[in-house]
């Protein structure tokens, strides 16, 4: 019997007009019965919720995982979502893997999702670790004086600000960015215990911002605890940057061999992700300057 995948994303109301294109871009994938898309309501309209409703995606309001995540969030429903992360497990129990999808990004194609249930199938988090030829630098840092620099990657940093034990501080020193963008995992691993382990944990550190803990948790059980994950190809959680085959009409990675893109993330577009006629300026096959929405259906 083939197994039962959910495909889940979420948001508000501000994010409507992305989770309809991310629905729509799943849906002209034509995947078999055992796929189902679900939303998580993080501040939906009614209007919103219908839409959805009619075309049979179920919508779930995934609650506060405590008092504590409700009060430091200040009641602002869309930071429900990103918690929800680390608890897909149990709010969708009757489904054998769970994939996350952020409502900025959408499918050009299905190989993420063919290459996710390769390494899930192993009971393995299947993430994309933000290191690839698209990175300009591999590490950030901070000149301090002569050859003295501050180590700035994301997880150190945040660990550092935190004042978190000094082993999981050093096990996330140089570590790349676990995103979670895009991720998914078996909904019987051991790791969603561990996720919510940690979430709650920081949660209670008031160093630390709401909208920082899961990506922060998602480090810890991987590079400090040694939970097992496979890194994603980019092509899986792509952010740029972009070509445009015009021969194809899809875009592609900016390198040889300019493999299409599978998920495209908007990541850091914030102008296109309110405004879907916003471009940026990418480039084509022949490397020629040109501007593109990387909105969905604006191709």
């Amino acid at each position: 019997m083939p197994k039962k995948i959910n495909i889940v994303s979420g948001g508000d109301s501000n994010y409507f007009e992305l989770l309809k294109e991310l629905y729509l871009s799943y849906k002209k994938l034509n995947l078999g019965n055992n796929y189902v898309f679900s939303i998580l309501d993080g501040g939906l309209s009614d209007s919103d919720k219908q839409y959805f409703i009619a075309e049979g995606v179920k919508i779930t309001d995934p609650g506060w995982p405590s008092n504590t995540a409700k009060l430091r969030s200040r009641n602002k429903n869309f930071l429900k979502v990103e918690l929800a992360k680390a608890h897909l497990d149990s709010l969708f129990p009757d489904y054998d893997f769970l994939v996350w999808i952020d409502a900025d990004a959408w499918f050009q194609n299905d190989k993420a999702l063919k290459i996710m249930q390769t390494i899930i199938n192993k009971n393995k988090l299947a993430i994309f670790a933000q290191a690839s030829r698209t990175n300009t630098r591999d590490i950030n840092y901070k000149k301090f004086f002569g050859n003295l620099f501050f180590i700035k990657n994301i997880l150190y940093k945040h660990a550092s600000k935190g004042r978190l034990d000094k082993e999981i501080q050093n096990s996330l020193i140089a570590r790349p960015t676990l995103n979670a963008g895009v991720f998914a995992l078996s909904s019987r691993s051991i790791h969603w215990a561990r996720l919510r382990y940690w979430q709650e944990k920081l949660i209670r550190n008031y160093r630390l911002r709401i909208f920082t803990i899961t990506q922060l948790a998602l480090g810890i059980i991987i590079y400090h605890e040694k939970l097992s994950y496979e890194p994603l190809p980019v092509i899986c959680n792509y952010m740029g940057a972009f070509r445009w085959s015009n021969k194809e009409r899809v875009f592609t990675h900016i390198f040889a061999p300019y493999e299409p893109i599978s998920i495209i993330h908007m990541a850091g577009q914030d102008k296109m992700r309110v405004d879907k006629n916003d471009t940026i300026q990418i480039v084509n096959e022949e490397d020629q300057p040109i501007n593109k929405s990387l909105r969905y259906n604006n191709q």
